[in-house]
Protein backbone atom coordinates (compact mmCIF):
# COMPACT_ATOMS: atom_id res chain seq x y z
CA UNK A 1 0.00 0.00 0.00
CA UNK A 2 2.85 1.95 0.42
CA UNK A 3 4.22 1.71 -2.89
CA UNK A 4 1.13 2.70 -4.36
CA UNK A 5 0.20 6.32 -2.65
CA UNK A 6 2.80 8.42 -3.76
CA UNK A 7 1.75 6.93 -7.75
CA UNK A 8 -1.99 7.82 -6.45
CA UNK A 9 -0.47 11.05 -5.75
CA UNK A 10 1.23 11.86 -9.00
CA UNK A 11 -1.89 10.86 -11.09
CA UNK A 12 -4.28 13.28 -9.34
CA UNK A 13 -2.02 15.87 -9.55
CA UNK A 14 -1.81 15.14 -13.22
CA UNK A 15 -5.39 14.96 -13.54
CA UNK A 16 -6.09 18.27 -11.74
CA UNK A 17 -3.66 20.00 -13.80
CA UNK A 18 -4.91 18.76 -16.99
CA UNK A 19 -8.63 19.98 -16.34
CA UNK A 20 -9.64 18.90 -13.35
CA UNK A 21 -10.92 15.27 -14.08
CA UNK A 22 -12.97 14.01 -11.61
CA UNK A 23 -12.94 9.90 -12.53
CA UNK A 24 -10.75 8.35 -14.86
CA UNK A 25 -11.55 7.84 -18.18
CA UNK A 26 -14.17 5.73 -19.18
CA UNK A 27 -13.13 5.40 -22.79
CA UNK A 28 -9.90 4.66 -24.88
CA UNK A 29 -7.85 7.72 -25.36
CA UNK A 30 -8.09 9.39 -29.27
CA UNK A 31 -5.66 7.81 -31.59
CA UNK A 32 -5.79 7.30 -35.08
CA UNK A 33 -8.89 5.52 -35.98
CA UNK A 34 -10.07 5.99 -32.63
CA UNK A 35 -11.35 9.85 -32.57
CA UNK A 36 -14.14 8.58 -35.29
CA UNK A 37 -15.08 6.09 -32.52
CA UNK A 38 -15.16 9.11 -30.09
CA UNK A 39 -17.53 11.20 -32.35
CA UNK A 40 -19.54 8.27 -33.72
CA UNK A 41 -23.39 8.68 -32.55
CA UNK A 42 -23.00 12.53 -32.84
CA UNK A 43 -24.51 14.71 -34.88
CA UNK A 44 -21.33 17.06 -35.97
CA UNK A 45 -23.51 19.13 -38.14
CA UNK A 46 -25.62 20.22 -35.77
CA UNK A 47 -22.00 20.33 -33.16
CA UNK A 48 -20.76 22.70 -35.23
CA UNK A 49 -24.02 25.05 -35.98
CA UNK A 50 -24.79 24.81 -31.96
CA UNK A 51 -20.59 25.99 -31.26
CA UNK A 52 -20.67 28.76 -34.04
CA UNK A 53 -23.12 30.18 -32.46
CA UNK A 54 -22.43 29.54 -28.83
CA UNK A 55 -18.61 28.15 -28.17
CA UNK A 56 -16.88 29.59 -30.73
CA UNK A 57 -16.49 33.21 -28.86
CA UNK A 58 -14.44 31.31 -26.66
CA UNK A 59 -12.74 28.33 -28.04
CA UNK A 60 -11.67 30.46 -31.11
CA UNK A 61 -9.34 32.16 -29.13
CA UNK A 62 -8.98 30.79 -25.89
CA UNK A 63 -10.94 33.01 -23.69
CA UNK A 64 -10.35 32.55 -20.27
CA UNK A 65 -8.06 29.60 -20.70
CA UNK A 66 -10.55 28.17 -22.68
CA UNK A 67 -8.96 24.93 -25.16
CA UNK A 68 -8.50 26.32 -28.88
CA UNK A 69 -10.71 24.47 -31.30
CA UNK A 70 -7.99 22.47 -33.20
CA UNK A 71 -5.08 23.00 -30.84
CA UNK A 72 -4.91 19.43 -31.04
CA UNK A 73 -1.72 19.25 -27.80
CA UNK A 74 -4.56 21.66 -25.47
CA UNK A 75 -6.82 18.90 -26.35
CA UNK A 76 -5.17 15.59 -25.62
CA UNK A 77 -5.56 15.29 -21.86
CA UNK A 78 -9.29 16.76 -21.81
CA UNK A 79 -10.19 13.84 -24.63
CA UNK A 80 -8.39 11.26 -22.38
CA UNK A 81 -10.91 12.05 -19.86
CA UNK A 82 -13.77 10.25 -22.09
CA UNK A 83 -16.40 12.11 -23.56
CA UNK A 84 -18.87 11.61 -20.79
CA UNK A 85 -16.70 13.41 -18.52
CA UNK A 86 -16.07 16.52 -21.19
CA UNK A 87 -20.32 16.35 -21.60
CA UNK A 88 -20.48 16.69 -18.62
CA UNK A 89 -18.45 19.04 -17.62
CA UNK A 90 -19.94 21.25 -20.14
CA UNK A 91 -23.29 20.60 -19.18
CA UNK A 92 -22.73 21.94 -15.86
CA UNK A 93 -19.99 23.80 -16.16
CA UNK A 94 -16.82 24.24 -14.19
CA UNK A 95 -14.18 26.32 -13.27
CA UNK A 96 -10.43 24.53 -12.81
CA UNK A 97 -8.60 26.24 -15.82
CA UNK A 98 -10.51 29.08 -16.09
CA UNK A 99 -14.22 29.47 -16.47
CA UNK A 100 -16.99 27.10 -18.16
CA UNK A 101 -20.10 28.23 -17.68
CA UNK A 102 -22.93 25.78 -17.93
CA UNK A 103 -23.78 25.10 -21.34
CA UNK A 104 -21.69 27.56 -22.61
CA UNK A 105 -23.66 30.69 -20.95
CA UNK A 106 -26.90 29.61 -22.79
CA UNK A 107 -29.21 27.77 -20.88
CA UNK A 108 -31.81 27.41 -23.57
CA UNK A 109 -29.41 24.69 -25.04
CA UNK A 110 -30.43 21.04 -24.82
CA UNK A 111 -28.25 18.75 -23.23
CA UNK A 112 -28.43 16.94 -26.47
CA UNK A 113 -26.71 20.17 -28.40
CA UNK A 114 -23.98 20.49 -26.11
CA UNK A 115 -22.84 17.15 -26.40
CA UNK A 116 -23.07 17.85 -30.23
CA UNK A 117 -21.28 20.87 -29.63
CA UNK A 118 -18.35 18.56 -27.51
CA UNK A 119 -18.27 16.31 -30.08
CA UNK A 120 -17.76 18.86 -32.77
CA UNK A 121 -14.80 20.01 -30.71
CA UNK A 122 -13.59 16.70 -30.00
CA UNK A 123 -13.30 16.23 -34.17
CA UNK A 124 -11.66 19.05 -34.66
CA UNK A 125 -8.79 18.86 -32.21
CA UNK A 126 -7.27 15.10 -32.52
CA UNK A 127 -4.59 14.26 -34.41
CA UNK A 128 -5.50 12.92 -38.03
Amino acid sequence: MKKILPVAALCSIFFIGCGGAQEPAAEAPAEGGAASELVSGYDLANGQEIYDANCASCHDEGVLSSPKTGDVPGWTARIDQGMETLIQKSIDGYTAEGNMPAKGGNDALTDEEVANAVAYMVDESVAK
